[in-house]
């Protein structure tokens, strides 16, 4: 049914055009209903991935800075071992002392090379007084070389267990409880090998170690 042109519509087809337009209005309503709620799933899932993407962010991020930080540990500690070096020199003087060579009337020989004095290695300073003075007593293991190479660099000083930890594992490892532990244990071993001597100084009575004795890595 539809209006006559120039004619006023008739109450009928006014009311059956207003049920086809609410049908109309419910199938719009219902679509974009549905079109709302796959919209509205889309989104829940994009927060999700969004929430799982900040979390790996954060975790690459935490991981970079401890990365970052090791690294910088590792250049102080390369710096640190440079310097030791430079300040050791580029490597230790040893003294080595040729036993006496046996007694005989040759040895009061004119011309005699064995004069009855020991020989000694042109190369490096004069003998001490004896052999067992002059004895360098063999040190083995990396890291009780290095500490007896930390001690020589400066012989007049009293060393600390904290100090040793610090040369040894960066200045932050001389306030480590662990740190401290291996470096007094690596000290104990050296004097009870008697190339350092363990002392108390100070009016607070601190414990220090000092060179002992001469020594060469074995």
């Amino acid at each position: 049914m539809s209006p006559i042109d120039g004619l006023t519509t008739s109450a009928d087809w006014v009311a059956k055009d207003m049920e086809a337009m609410l049908r109309e209005c419910d199938a719009v309503i219902a679509s974009k209903d549905e079109h709302l709620a796959r919209l509205a799933a889309g989104v829940d899932a994009l927060r999700a991935q969004m929430d799982r993407v900040h979390a790996e962010r954060a975790t690459a991020v935490a991981d970079r800075v401890k990365a970052e930080g090791v690294l910088a540990q590792f250049h102080a500690a390369v710096e640190l071992g440079a310097g030791l070096r430079q300040s050791r020199g580029h490597g230790r003087a040893r003294l080595h002392v040729v036993p006496d060579p046996p007694q005989s009337d040759e040895a009061t020989e004119p011309g005699s090379a064995a004069c009855g004095e020991p020989q000694v290695d042109q190369s490096v300073s004069p003998a001490p007084a004896s052999k067992a003075e002059s004895a360098a007593i063999p040190v083995s293991g990396e890291r009780s070389v290095a500490v007896m190479e930390i001690v020589a660099a400066e012989p007049d000083r009293g060393w600390t267990p904290k100090d040793i930890a610090a040369r040894l594992e960066g200045s932050d490892a001389g306030q480590e409880h662990a740190a401290l532990a291996r470096a007094r244990a690596l000290l104990d071993s050296l004097v009870r090998r008697k190339v350092l001597a363990k002392q108390r100084e100070g009016a607070d009575q601190r414990c220090v170690f000092r060179l002992a004795a001469a020594w060469e890595a074995a």
